[in-house]
């Protein structure tokens, strides 16, 4: 193949594909699919106070969708907007987000109410758009560039765009000698949660294994283990060792032979962290550090206890397999052990934390009006300013969720060929000034997924990046029940 084919190749592949799809398609799932998911897990929730004459409240959220680009006048008028005068007249491309909810009284069913909970910057060329399936005539019509390849953000006038995040894969461990000590280290993330808990297995000199996670440190493995409900030596050796037989094992199901119920492990565990109280009054505290910090990924409840302990036995059990040269150590630059996130993966992080705040705040208006001793009408509790304010300063400033600063980024206008690279530019989450060599050095598993030759000198070398120019992300998310079915179609086998 000629040089004068390989550009045919290439101009008709992009004549088919748009450079800039996942971002489009990101977009669109978020909105379409995410926003519901959310306020679908929070389910349920009551205010504190009620009226005169009821017992209880309950408000259940169902579903939420955005609505199409508009823009009211001071009029109170409102109609279709377009980007570019968006552009001119310095405002927000956004679109409306509504809210359905049903309200029970004392039980009962009092109806289904919609509340419009404020404006969500809309990604121009979405489906959410205007200029969403419209020919190049058109758009030329509507005062819009047919070339124009969307992918970005309008807050305030201002063309932002949420730049890719390449962050170390969540809910994974990872095992790594350290100097003279082996640890398997995880970042776990709950699908309600926005916080990442890190989760640490530590190996001793003497043998014992020690597990850290949220503000507790170096707290027993095996006593861990038994205080989820998996109380049987046998059973514990027979999950880490598998066909192996390692002395590490029986070191640590011997140091605590004495421990042989459940009872007793959550008893010695809570004492261990200095609870306080009497002894059921510990035992039900350490029950619900497990339930809700330990392994979030997994489950929250007792009914996910012992399903965790299968998975701290496996990790115990890689964290050995290292030990004892039977694995190598995971390598972090690895582009299997990474992510990137998409902006409909960020701003689902942002949606979760800023709609849970307008809920929160909704129930506050509630009881401050029932302490005045008025009747709350439902649909004028939700403050949409709250919504709109929160998610326009979050995408103006580009500080995000979990302390991260220049998420959003003013877009470079320098020509066509500077927009293009803006939009498919990949951040690193680490910091620029860290001295981490390896972490900026090209990884063979980066072939044809991201650009070694874009990246800036000095401090942010190899740490800022570009997709390569076919590279596609893949963001949907599957079905657990078709997956677990997958597996148990090539032999794997589910641990009761």
């Amino acid at each position: 193949m000629n040089l004068y084919d390989k550009y045919v190749l290439l101009y008709r592949y992009y004549e088919e594909n748009n450079i800039l799809e996942t971002l489009l398609k990101s977009f669109n799932y978020f909105a379409s699919e995410e926003i519901t998911k959310i306020v679908r897990e929070i389910g349920e929730v009551s205010p504190r106070l009620t009226p005169p004459g009821i017992t209880e409240v309950k408000l259940k959220f169902e579903r939420a969708w955005l609505g199409k680009a508009d823009y009211t006048e001071r009029e109170g008028i409102s109609r279709v907007i377009y980007p570019n005068e968006a552009r001119i007249r310095n405002i927000t491309y956004s679109g409306p987000v509504y809210l359905e909810f049903s309200v029970y009284e004392d039980g009962s069913s009092k109806g289904k109410y919609v509340v419009n909970i404020g404006r969500l910057p809309i990604m121009v060329r979405s489906k959410y758009c205007n200029t969403y399936g419209l020919s190049e005539e058109e758009l030329v019509e509507v005062g819009e560039d047919p070339n124009d390849p969307g992918g970005y953000f309008i807050i305030n006038g201002t063309e932002r765009v949420l730049v890719l995040s390449e962050e170390l894969s969540t809910n994974r461990f990872y095992v790594q000698m350290e100097n003279t000590s082996v640890k398997a280290r995880g970042f776990l993330l709950a699908e309600s949660l926005t916080a990442q808990y890190p989760h640490i297995i530590d190996l001793m000199k003497d043998g014992l294994l020690y597990l850290s996670f949220e503000r507790y440190k170096r707290v027993p493995l095996i006593l861990v283990i038994k205080a989820l409900g998996l109380e049987k030596d046998a059973e514990i050796a027979r999950f880490i060792n598998e066909e192996d037989n390692f002395e590490e094992t029986y070191i640590n199901l011997l140091e605590f032979a004495d421990v042989t119920t459940q009872k007793d492990a959550l008893l010695k565990l809570a004492n261990r962290l200095r609870l306080t109280g009497s002894d059921e009054i510990k035992i039900e505290k350490m029950k619900g550090i497990l339930e809700t910090k330990l392994l979030p990924n997994i489950g929250m409840g007792n009914s996910y206890n012992l399903l965790k302990a299968y998975n701290l036995c496996k990790m115990a059990r890689k964290l050995l397999l290292l030990v004892h040269r039977k694995i190598d150590e995971d390598v972090k630059d690895h582009f299997m052990n990474k992510i990137v996130r998409t902006p409909g993966e960020l701003m689902r992080e942002l949606f979760r934390v800023i709609v849970r705040t307008v809920i929160n705040d909704a129930m506050y208006q509630y009881d401050r009006l029932v302490r005045r001793g008025r009747i709350p009408q439902y649909t004028s509790i939700f403050r949409s300013k709250i919504f709109t304010e929160r998610f326009e300063s979050a995408m103006g400033t580009g500080v995000w969720t979990r302390e991260r600063m220049g998420v959003s980024q003013t877009l470079d206008r320098t020509n066509k060929l500077s927009v293009l690279s803006h939009l498919t530019r990949v951040w690193s989450s680490i910091e620029g000034e860290a001295e981490l060599l390896e972490a900026r050095m090209v990884h063979g598993t980066h072939w044809g997924r991201l650009d070694p030759i874009e990246t800036p000198e000095g401090k942010n070398t190899g740490l800022r990046k570009n997709l390569a120019i076919f590279s596609k992300i893949s963001f949907e998310e599957y079905d657990k029940e078709e997956i677990i079915e997958v597996l148990r179609r090539i032999g794997l086998k589910i641990v009761s």
